[in-house]
């Protein structure tokens, strides 16, 4: 059955910015987009690149391998990895997404 695990504080990740945490045998990126918080798979299911280390661009994070985007309020891929790339590697598929809350300054994440 799933539960809600304790991430981080709310202050750990500032607005506009995301943060990847470990919790088991999962790593959530969490990313502050205007107070809101939301949850994806830290590592990319493309090529296993972390997004901690990409860029945030509105509500996108970009792969730093090879520039995907997935949208953070869902994990849809927003725009592939281009033609050369994913005829190389198969297609981008879409980011596991994750259920936060937050509660007293704290985030949790639905395992």
């Amino acid at each position: 059955m799933a539960e809600y695990v304790e991430l981080c504080s709310t202050t750990d990740v500032p607005e506009g910015e995301m943060r990847s945490f470990a919790t088991g045998s999962n790593e959530v990126l969490v990313v502050n987009l205007k107070g809101e918080f939301y949850g994806l798979d830290a590592i990319c299911n493309h090529m296993g690149g972390k997004l901690v280390k990409g860029r945030l661009r509105d509500n996108l994070v970009i792969c730093p391998v090879h520039r995907c985007r997935y949208d953070v309020t869902s994990g849809k891929v927003k725009r592939g990895a281009g033609f050369l790339v994913e005829s190389l590697s198969g297609k981008c598929g879409d980011q596991k997404a994750y259920e936060l809350k937050v509660e007293d300054g704290k985030v949790y994440v639905k395992i």
